[in-house]
C-alpha cells in the first residue's frame, strides 16, 4: 500500500495504469489498494480531460497531511540510510536493484502473457 501511495504522492494525477507499469502490480491489486485509499479519504478519483474511460488520482486534503506526516518522514529517512553507504557501495546496490528489477519484470511478464 505504501508504495503505491508514495507513487501517488510524487505524481499527482496519475492513472491506475501508471502504477501498474511502475510497481509492477497486478490491476486488481492496485484497484483494492485505490479503492481501500479512497475509503479512508487518502484519495480522490477524476475523470481525465481526455479520455472519461481513464480515472485520475489525486490527494486529498487528507491524504496530503499523511503525506506530510508519514510519507516524508520515511522519505527523509531513506535518504540518511542511503547517505550512510560509501559511493562504491550505492553504485553496487543500483546494479543489483536494476537487475533484481528487470528479472522480476520479465517473470511477470511471462506469467500475464
Amino acid at each position: 500500500m505504501y508504495l503505491i501511495f508514495d507513487y501517488i504522492c510524487e505524481n499527482d494525477g496519475t492513472s491506475q495504469r501508471e502504477i501498474c507499469a511502475y510497481t509492477l502490480l497486478p490491476r486488481q491489486t492496485v484497484n483494492n489498494v485505490i479503492n481501500a485509499l479512497i475509503s479512508q479519504g487518502l484519495l480522490r478519483l477524476e475523470g481525465s480531460r481526455h479520455d472519461k474511460r481513464v480515472k485520475r488520482i489525486h490527494l486529498t486534503d487528507a491524504g496530503e497531511r499523511y503525506r506530510q506526516q508519514v510519507v516524508t518522514p520515511v522519505r527523509e529517512a531513506e535518504l540518511q540510510a542511503m547517505a550512510a553507504l560509501e559511493p562504491n557501495e550505492r553504485r553496487a546496490m543500483i546494479i543489483y536493484v536494476d537487475k533484481f528489477m528487470n528479472a522480476l519484470e520479465r517473470r511477470i511478464d511471462g506469467i500475464e502473457s
